[in-house]
């Protein structure tokens, strides 16, 4: 009768473990960072890109000499 109360204890803790449970947050939480990251660069990749070529054009076009 112990044996039966003792495995049944280990079985029902053993049925309520949370160890995956932190791995699944994880990975939605990178698949919900991964979703934001690709709608904002679909909705803004055009304004991003002028924004960095307007950077890339007023940059002078060729180096300084240097000082002597």
């Amino acid at each position: 009768m112990i044996k039966m109360v003792l495995w049944t204890g280990w079985f029902k803790a053993s049925l309520s473990s949370e160890r995956g449970a932190g791995l699944a947050e994880y990975a939605l939480l990178l698949f919900v960072v991964a979703v934001a990251a690709a709608t904002v660069i679909t909705a803004f990749g055009a304004d991003i890109i002028a924004a960095f070529q307007e950077a890339t054009d007023s940059l002078p076009s060729e180096a300084p000499a240097p000082a002597p």
